[in-house]
């Protein structure tokens, strides 16, 4: 899966699946995830508040068309994109 991940085509399509983000909105999904999605754990990694976590997540679903607070899928794309993102910045 990890070849498949670094293909210039998985490149393409995490660039386009984040696009829509703003930074702080990126940087609020990535603590939450790496938070196990809890949000007061994610709040506490970024020094803000879970209520602030709760309006960027719903902001970033809003943008991305995806359901992240729900067991939808929408969060699997989210945590693979940022993953490829991350893996390619590095």
């Amino acid at each position: 899966m990890d070849d498949l991940l670094r293909t210039e085509l998985a490149a393409a399509w995490a660039a386009a699946t984040l696009r829509p983000l703003q930074a702080r909105h990126r940087r609020t999904l990535q603590a939450w995830i790496d938070a196990n999605t809890d949000a007061q754990h994610a709040a506490r990694a970024l020094g803000i508040s879970r209520n602030t976590i709760r309006t960027h997540l719903r902001t970033a679903e809003s943008v991305l068309g995806l359901d992240l607070l729900t067991a939808g899928t929408g969060i699997h794309d989210v945590v693979h994109a940022l993953h490829i993102a991350n893996t390619r910045a590095s």
